[in-house]
């Protein structure tokens, strides 16, 4: 008997009557034959469409024996094709990439991805392609997709330089990070000054910040699902980078054409070797090495195997002059990350039904080392998963789209593993922390259904739970709609619960070597987070400008914080200095975005305000977050000046982080009453508002003339470009008589240059 979840279709909704036919297949990049997620399918006659999954495969029902479809997909070349739909076979269908020329840029009226924007009921969300990424003026020359992600309305960078994320009011570990659909817990190199992630290796980047899909779970503030390349099935490709501080290398290619490929991309800095050479030592350097296989088992059959290292290394060692003679030493540390997943994606007889399963593999570590003659120490910790996950699309009839699935993960965390010798030992003891377990588990279902020309739904439930020394479970309801006041033109709303089963243990604003990920216990319970939001989406006729407008609110419950004095250092038992408390944060923001032609780019800009409350802090009043930058603005613009040379400019402004403040002193006699002591003066919690920051990045892209051997480039970039260093960090010095607080900056005026390559076989 063939499997048809038709329960969950009838559990959801009624039916109206069975389409006659479906027409199903995969879409493809031409020169490549890499999938193309997010295209546009349309059914000419009825004008039903549909879009194709993340692995480019799509399912359209009609009511014709013989149809009439359009296949586009942005930045490549529509296609119709005259379908029968009788056939009941995967179609393959291949695009060409769109080739405009400089004095006669043509805009599309298809261009399928701005409109499913508008039309769609998906909010909140915001799609990047490498290749728009790579323009962007960028930290010292190396293209990141999260410090572009800071770009962009509702999110909220940390620091200056680095790679936090604290989205609508969240903060950075509640951010769920998916490679290949495998989880990276440490996304930061260079102490989050880079992000993880090489841009050559990758294929496309969803980031979303509210209205959540239900098959996401884990996290309650954003998920950013990436994709690596596949690799090309008919040729080789060949492309890299050498910059002042990193350099990168990628090749792809057929190991077996049309049936198997791989992809293979390294990076590493040598900032080592560079200071070494400007007479200064630090001997540091990061690395990461991505590599992914596609194999094509049948038509209905793939399997994917993905797989990511990286790590930073830092060791120094020396000498010193003690009393007793000559001592050495040696410091460091090393920091790291592994994902693997291997996915098998199958379609169904039918070709209504697609499954893809997968099993994946996480660990990030650290170890921090000291040592001299006599004595050493080192601080350890781990975290590991193992998971399976399990989902399916199915496309019953026309206008209807249902999703299934399920999941597990067994989580394994290892905090401050502590080993010491010599005599340190007698002060600082060696022990390993608990070794702590839990197992997480989810199960989903959701329900798209297109009730006519206006209105579009899609709502579902994910039931998700974590097993620690007890069981903590959930409902997680999701629904959002849209409805259409023209082609171009819609309102949505969006609602969502998310639940978090482990949170991160940190000992300051940035991704440092001493944070490390605890899972929720019997007093440390789950967090919570609900989200409202609501939108108006349009776009120009032509589809070559878009626009949103998005207000939020959203609530959450059982956030952590640290007790006043809390120690962190060699604790391994973090439950003793933690805090439950709430959170609210509420918004409007503004996006507007110029998709191609001779100039493109955005405007970003939020207004919003976040706060906590923690009865045993700042008196049980409510306080703002640390990260409650009231303005974010960002503008970012792209020009063409002729074909080979590209500019591109950013500017930022940021309202000024929160700290707590010392506001004066007093003189008060000292417990013995032999002398005098001088008393600080807080101000309330995050009571103080640092100044504002603001930069402009600017970047130019001179090509080369492509020849046999392929083609390079080179990039000029230059970050804060008026040399206006944001505020990092905050000090007491002396104005005149009086004490003031000075504002230091981290980064001026910082030039950079890199070569780009890339090489086709055909």
């Amino acid at each position: 008997m063939k499997f048809k979840p038709i329960f969950f279709l009838l559990f959801l909704s009624p039916l109206p009557s069975w389409a006659q036919f479906s027409v199903s297949g995969y879409i493809y990049d031409a020169k490549d034959k890499e999938s193309l997620p997010s295209a546009t399918i349309q059914d000419t006659t009825s004008k039903n469409g549909v879009s194709s999954n993340s692995y480019g495969f799509f399912s359209i029902n009609v009511n014709a024996e013989i149809v009439i479809l359009r296949f586009s997909y942005v930045g490549y070349e529509s296609k119709i094709l005259r379908v029968d739909a009788r056939s009941n076979e995967l179609l393959e269908i291949v695009l060409e990439e769109k080739i405009t020329e400089m004095e006669d840029v043509i805009v599309s009226a298809e261009r399928s991805e701005v409109k499913d924007e508008v039309q769609s009921t998906q909010m909140s969300s915001i799609r990047f392609k490498p290749v728009e990424l790579k323009r962007i003026p960028s930290f010292a020359g190396e293209s990141d997709i999260l410090k572009i992600a800071q770009l962009m309305p509702g999110i909220t960078q940390g620091n200056e330089g680095s790679t936090g994320m604290y989205v609508r009011g969240g903060t950075d570990d509640q951010n769920l990070i998916l490679l290949d659909e495998a989880v990276v817990y440490n996304v930061g190199h260079l102490l989050g000054f880079f992000s993880v992630f090489n841009s050559d290796a990758l294929k496309d980047i969803e980031l979303m910040k509210g209205a959540f899909p239900a098959k996401y779970g884990g996290r309650l503030s954003s998920v950013m699902d990436i994709r690596m390349n596949e690799g090309s099935m008919e040729r080789w490709n060949v492309k890299g980078g050498i910059g002042l501080l990193t350099s990168r290398f990628t090749i792809d290619g057929p190991i077996i054409n049309n049936k198997m490929s791989f992809m293979l991309a390294a990076r590493r800095t040598y900032i080592d070797k560079v200071l070494q050479l400007a007479g200064s030592n630090l001997p540091y350097y990061f690395y990461d090495i991505n590599g992914k296989m596609n194999y094509k088992l049948s038509s209905r059959d793939r399997i994917y195997l993905s797989a990511y290292l990286g790590s930073d290394v830092l060791y120094a060692n020396g000498e010193s002059e003690t009393d007793e003679g000559i001592d050495s030493f040696g410091l460091g540390f090393d920091l790291g990350n592994l994902t693997t997943s291997l996915r098998w994606n199958h379609v169904y007889e039918s070709g209504k039904l697609f499954s893809n399963l997968s099993i994946h593999q996480t660990s990030f570590q650290y170890s921090i080392f000291g040592n001299t003659s006599d004595n050493s120490l080192t601080i350890e910790s781990t975290i590991q998963d193992y998971g399976f996950k399990a989902d399916w699309e199915w496309f019953p009839i026309t206008n209807h789209r249902v999703y299934f699935g399920l999941g597990l993960v067994k989580h394994q965390f290892q905090p401050n593993v502590l080993n010491t010798s010599g005599e340190i030992n007698e002060f600082i003891a060696s022990k390993a922390g608990p070794q702590l377990q839990s197992d997480e588990y989810h199960f989903h279902t959701s329900h798209e259904w297109d009730l006519g020309s206006l209105i579009k739904l899609n709502y579902g439930v994910r039931f998700s739970g974590a097993f620690v020394n007890t069981h903590y479970y959930g409902l997680e309801p999701r629904f959002s709609a849209r409805y259409l006041l023209s082609n171009n033109h819609s309102l949505k709303i969006g609602f969502s619960t998310m639940r978090q089963y482990m949170h991160r243990v940190s000992s300051g604003s940035f991704v440092l070597p001493t944070d490390l990920w605890y899972p929720v216990t019997e007093n440390v319970k789950p967090q919570t987070a609900n989200q409202l939001s609501l939108g108006y989406f349009g776009a120009s006729p032509k589809s070559n400008y878009s626009w949103s407008i998005e207000v939020f609110s959203k609530t959450m419950n059982d956030l952590i914080d640290y007790k006043e004095g809390a120690s962190l250092i060699f604790n391994d038992n973090f439950e003793k200095e933690l805090l439950s408390g709430s959170g609210k944060s509420e918004g409007i923001e503004f996006f507007l975005r110029k998709h191609e032609g001779i100039v493109s780019g955005w405007l970003s800009y939020t207004l919003a305000k976040t706060d906590r409350y923690f009865p045993e802090l700042n008196n049980g009043n409510r306080f703002p977050d640390r990260y409650d930058r009231r303005h974010n603005f960002s503008a970012v613009a792209m020009i063409e000046l002729a074909p080979n040379v590209i500019t591109s400019y950013t500017w930022v402004y940021m309202s000024g982080t929160k700290i707590t403040a010392q506001t004066g002193q007093y003189l008060m006699p000292n417990p013995s009453l032999t002398g005098i002591d001088l008393v600080p003066i807080y101000s309330s919690k995050n009571g103080v508002t640092l100044a504002p920051s603001h930069r402009l990045d600017i970047n130019l892209i001179i090509k080369g003339k492509a020849s046999s051997w392929g083609q390079g480039e080179w990039s000029f970039s230059i970050y804060n470009f008026y040399n206006v260093a944001s505020p990092f960090r905050v000090s007491i010095g002396q104005n005149g008589n009086a004490l003031a607080y000075q504002q230091h900056g981290l980064f001026g005026f910082i030039p950079s240059i890199s070569y780009n390559f890339s090489y086709s076989s055909k």
